[in-house]
């Protein structure tokens, strides 16, 4: 009876096995071709979006993905909030910024990034479209944490529209922990907690910065500004989480 049972089943073994590697077939050629083509990397922030990042960050895409498939784009303004890469900005109940002044600047950076983007890629085709994000400073320390998460996924949607990619995918630098022993310090918390839920979407990152910001006796949170070599090492994982995505089946 068991040689009987045995020998039934093996057909459905042998369909099994077949199914698997088949399965992981497609997997590797689904991998094979995210790798293949130019791929179009999308760099924006304020003041810790550095230069020395983004030459990390291009050094490395390149190495791996070979200098002509790796398009990297920069767009960056020191002391920028969100809002300026908002048009639609909604300001969070109890700020003094005037409506004049909103609508003079918000969405500013923004208009400047699109255009650097479309220059920058203009008859060009992408295997993927990816937004590095490191900002939101401004925000904590102007208390503005409350609208935050809203803002982003309105500037992700600007962006999925304007270049007509829906798959965008976007890797958010979580702000350091500078604030961590200043006290009012809860919209940096609230902000760092916002980026941490952001990035954890499916299909998106986040990454870590609170090593990269130096530190001493003097002061042992470190810096709100990343020194050289911490811009370098962020450029760098910016980099490895965006190939990561990009080439996993």
């Amino acid at each position: 009876m068991f040689n009987q049972l045995s020998m039934n089943h093996k057909p459905a073994r042998l369909l099994l096995l077949g199914l698997t590697v088949a399965l992981t077939f497609v997997a590797q050629a689904s991998a094979d071709e995210q790798k293949s083509g130019k791929h179009l990397f999308i760099l924006s922030g304020q003041s810790n979006m550095t230069g020395g990042l983004k030459a990390a960050f291009a050094a490395r895409v390149e190495k791996h993905l070979g200098k002509e498939n790796a398009v990297v784009v920069m767009r960056a303004r020191g002391g920028r909030g969100i809002r300026f890469w908002v048009a639609d900005y909604r300001q969070p109940p109890g700020r003094g910024l005037s409506e004049k002044k909103m609508k003079n600047s918000n969405g500013t950076e923004y208009k400047r990034l699109i255009e650097a983007t479309l220059a920058a890629t203009k008859d060009q085709s992408f295997a993927s479209v990816g937004f590095i994000w490191m900002q939101g400073e401004s925000d904590a320390n102007n208390r503005l944490s409350e609208t935050y998460e809203e803002s982003f996924h309105k500037l992700i949607k600007q962006l999925k529209k304007d270049l007509k990619r829906n798959d965008l995918y976007f890797v958010i630098g979580r702000i350091n922990d500078y604030a961590r022993s200043r006290q009012p310090n809860d919209h940096w918390i609230q902000v760092r907690e916002t980026q941490v839920k952001l990035g954890k979407t499916p299909g998106n990152a986040w990454i870590n910065t609170d090593d990269l910001n130096g530190g001493d006796a003097k002061q042992p949170d470190g810096d709100i500004h990343f020194p050289k070599e911490g811009a370098v090492a962020l450029g760098q994982r910016f980099a490895d989480k965006a190939i990561e995505l990009i080439t996993k089946p």
